[in-house]
């Protein structure tokens, strides 16, 4: 893609970004972004026994939730500053600032691949043009990535890829004014079998694994994802218009256009808090999520939403 103008290629936009996810997509075995939280979780700076599903924990009132309104309709995120502290307070300044006022989705991403075709992997937002390249407007702006072993790309979540600094192995991914929202690639059961696989798992960790293979089978995600970006947030309310968002038709697939067909927009995005919302929040999960499983018993499935 070259420059045009002022415009200048967004790096999330860009083939070589698509290729970078898709490969991390098809080509890497699906367990082995798991196996490399493990592994990393055994240092003594990060017990992996300390590890929190923060996600699907209760809420403190005082955390910030983002307010998405957008053109299709209203969702809205909870913020987590301690696991990404740099990041998070970036984004809350830009937000502050009015930044993504009157920005747009610029990629909507689908599988097209044998493995997921038809999954809805994940839309990117926030960019000035509608094509995701970036103006004298656009703030570009990186922060060093923040990965927390208590953030994963379950569907919800959102985080921030918009590169790499440095060469060869002194390459960091980096974060910037882009975010990209998580969907689901854990659809088939083929592929849930092997999210739940356990035979490579250290015995001591398999209790920890087995929690996070069941919450990405029941609720969604993007394992393939995981421990690479920044995460930092989770949708808490408006499943409805996300799942509209994750769903729109874009330009063409096959030929790597995730723009969307129509223009999508976040007409106003402003912060609130969790204790201003949570009496009407739907909650970190897709509600639609329990119409997919089949009934087991009333008392159950009632447990379970709460």
């Amino acid at each position: 893609m070259s420059n045009q103008g002022s415009k200048k290629v967004n790096p999330m936009h860009s083939p070589a970004f698509v290729k970078y996810f898709k490969f991390s997509l098809i080509a890497i075995v699906f367990l082995a972004a798991l196996f490399i939280f493990l592994t990393f979780n055994k240092s003594d700076d990060n017990k992996f026994e300390d590890v929190k599903f923060v996600q699907y924990e209760d809420y403190a009132d005082d955390l910030d939730v983002v307010v998405y309104e957008t053109t299709l309709g209203t969702f809205k995120a909870v913020l987590f500053e301690n696991e990404a502290p740099n990041y998070v307070k970036y984004y809350k300044k830009l937000i502050e600032n009015k930044y993504y006022n009157d920005t747009y989705v610029f990629g909507v991403v689908s599988g097209n691949e044998k493995e997921n075709r038809g999954d809805h992997l994940y839309f990117t937002g926030g960019a000035k043009l509608a094509d995701g390249e970036t103006t004298d407007n656009t703030n570009t702006e990186t922060i060093d990535a923040e990965i927390s072993p208590n953030m994963w790309t379950f569907k919800g979540a959102l985080g921030s890829f918009v590169g790499t600094n440095g060469l060869l192995f002194w390459k960091k991914n980096v974060a910037g004014s882009s975010v990209m929202f998580f969907g689901n690639s854990v659809t088939s059961d083929k592929k849930k079998e092997q999210v739940k696989d356990t035979e490579k798992v250290d015995s001591s960790l398999k209790s920890v694994y087995k929690e996070l293979s069941d919450k990405l089978c029941s609720y969604g995600g993007v394992p393939e994802a995981s421990q690479q970006y920044t995460v930092f947030g989770q949708v808490c309310d408006g499943w409805a218009t996300y799942n509209k968002i994750l769903n729109a038709e874009v330009k063409d697939i096959d030929d790597d256009d995730y723009q969307p067909l129509d223009d999508i927009k976040f007409t106003k995005v402003y912060l609130t808090s969790w204790g201003e919302i949570k009496e009407s929040a739907e909650g970190p999960i897709d509600p639609s999520v329990y119409e997919k499983q089949p009934e087991k018993n009333t008392s159950e499935n009632t447990s379970e939403k709460q």
